[in-house]
């Protein structure tokens, strides 16, 4: 029987193609063929990481900017037009060219699936979220489950109820993933948010970045309405050795700086600080982080992207030299963050709860102080402190026109928690062990990847041709 052939197709983003190259690389490690799909221009930025891939390939489509990637269109909206329009026919055309057993795509991606389907070829969802994110998109854009609305205070005991029925614990509305509010902002991407998963069936795929043991009860649920299989944490959860590479780095990392800064700290002496490669915080924000890491009495390492350097205060370059300099603090554009997660001297991360930081914390065992910003990362925060139990999240004292403000005092208060309060260091090593144990040979997330690999065999050695062009 000939070998499966596996077309993986990410969203074209770091925080999407890191987990699904690592997804690649554990399936391509049971046999299948895998070629992972980015785009024109990520392939040209950073070439093919052969460190990095394994025994996956890389393959090209055009999302309609070559020359210049998301950063040359006009806007989101014009960008995600192109991708769809300028993506589909270039995803066809690679199609027709080799014979694929199987489409595995983001589902931020959902162009793909009628490109697929028309050429007799099956879609395979994969969810870059959590389960319970992707369960609250699916339910609300379904219109089983309620938000609460502006005002309300928590929720209702029948919204409880309701919540409890679907897996998910019973969340206030500035808990839930902002793009499920509807309230009129970022309206394509909430539109994209809540349609990801509503022409799936009880047949259809979805696989989840993320481990039973982490999320059984909403898991559980979604298993009545698709074949909802966790196969994560698509994470490394071995330290990273020095010259290999987790992922594409689409932002230079300055990785001997921030190694051999940390080398030099004593154990669970640092606090990491990074909010991702999207998130921007306003300079209000930056100047109470900024107060809280230069008057807490722990050294920091706080990542600052190069477009983000001029709203750090004016004055904080001095203070922070009065205070000690480098030997205080460190402050860098971009870090390797699984080799710093890993990194023994690390005792607390400063994160904007992005899922992929999530299960890298997790991964790692290091327990977090929760800033979630939009998106996925109120729940993401949610369910670190209140039902996981390994981070405590920060309290916004008041807000701006641009959202959520943390004042200095209480990420101080926060850090200060999270470094000596034994019982979340204890959940946070709990929560490694658990991921490891998904993760490794017979265990949950392993078994789920099996499954998937059995259901590409029973396709008789896959489709055999191209497809009929468009």
């Amino acid at each position: 029987m000939a070998v499966a052939h596996v077309l993986v197709l990410p969203y074209p983003s770091q925080g999407h193609i890191n987990p699904m190259l690592e997804f690649a690389k554990r399936l391509a490690a049971k046999g299948p063929a895998v070629t992972v799909v980015v785009t024109r221009h990520i392939l040209a930025s950073v070439g093919e990481p052969r460190d990095a891939l394994g025994p996956v390939h890389l393959a090209a489509i055009s999302d309609g900017h070559d020359a210049g990637g998301f950063p040359s269109a006009a806007s989101l909206e014009a960008y995600l037009a192109a991708l769809g329009d300028v993506g589909s026919r270039t995803l066809a055309d690679l199609i027709d060219d080799r014979p694929f057993t199987c489409l595995v795509y983001d589902t931020y991606a959902p162009w793909a699936v009628p490109v697929a389907r028309r050429r007799g070829l099956p879609a395979v969802a994969f969810s870059t979220q959590s389960c319970a994110v992707s369960a609250i998109y699916y339910y609300v854009g379904g219109g089983m489950l309620r938000v609460p609305a502006e005002g309300e205070e928590g929720t209702a005991a029948a919204a409880a109820v309701e919540m409890a029925a679907l897996g998910l614990p019973e969340m206030g509305r500035s808990e839930f993933p902002s793009f499920a509010l509807k309230d009129g902002s970022y309206p394509t991407l909430a539109a994209f948010a809540l349609s990801q998963f509503a022409d799936l069936g009880e047949e259809d795929w979805v696989l989840f970045n993320s481990f039973d043991e982490l999320e059984s009860k909403v898991l559980t649920r979604l298993n009545r309405h698709f074949r909802a299989r966790a196969i994560g944490p698509c994470v490394p959860l071995v330290p990273t050795e020095a010259g290999s590479t987790y992922g594409m780095n689409l932002l230079a990392a300055e990785e001997d700086t921030c190694m051999k800064w940390l080398d030099a700290k004593p154990p669970a002496s640092v606090v990491y600080v990074a909010f991702g490669s999207f998130a921007s915080l306003p300079p209000e924000q930056m100047a109470q982080l900024a107060q809280a890491l230069l008057s807490c009495n722990h050294h920091f390492l706080w990542v600052v992207r190069a477009s983000e350097e001029e709203t750090l205060p004016p004055q904080f370059a001095e203070r922070l030299k009065e205070d000690g300099g480098s030997e205080k603090g460190l402050v860098v554009k971009w870090s390797p963050q699984v080799r710093v997660l890993a990194h023994g001297a690390v005792g607390c991360f400063v994160t904007h709860c992005g899922w992929n930081s999530t299960l890298e914390a997790i991964g790692f065992g290091v327990p977090t102080v929760a800033m979630g910003l939009w998106t996925d990362q109120p729940t993401n925060a949610k369910h670190m402190e209140s039902a996981w139990g390994f981070g405590v999240r920060a309290a916004a004292q008041r807000r701006d026109r641009r959202g959520r403000i943390v004042r200095a005092e209480e990420i101080e208060r926060c850090v200060r928690e999270v470094m000596e309060r034994e019982e979340i260091r204890r959940n946070a090593r709990r929560w490694r062990a658990a991921a490891e144990r998904a993760a490794g040979r017979g265990g949950s997330s392993d078994v789920s990847l099996d499954e998937f690999v059995g259901f590409l065999s029973a396709m008789k050695g896959g489709r055999q041709g191209g497809g009929t062009r468009e």
